[in-house]
């Protein structure tokens, strides 16, 4: 709700599915890159969309891998590689 307070501010969401909870929850209108980001592929995205700031939501890595053991942990690993790799600075949320 705060970034659309300010209408200077573009919010560009990737994902791995189509349509996540936040979608569901009209929290946002859609997913504008259904993919799944990895370390490897954080920059080629980057590129593409141009962003001033990455944002990760720690909470969709973590409810994608809270069935496996050790799933928080891995999800958070994941997390801190992706932010480790990209060019652009990242917030996890």
């Amino acid at each position: 709700q705060q970034l659309r307070k300010n209408p200077d501010i573009e919010v560009v969401v990737s994902d791995a599915i189509e349509k996540p909870r936040a979608v569901e929850k009209r929290v946002i209108a859609r997913v504008d890159y259904v993919e799944s980001v990895t370390p490897a592929n954080i920059n080629q995205l980057a590129r593409r969309v141009r962003p001033d700031i990455i944002l990760i939501d720690r909470g969709a890595l973590q409810r994608a891998f809270s069935r496996l053991s050790e799933g928080f942990a891995f999800a958070e690993s994941i997390q801190n590689e992706i932010a480790a790799a990209s060019d652009i600075p990242c917030i996890t949320l």
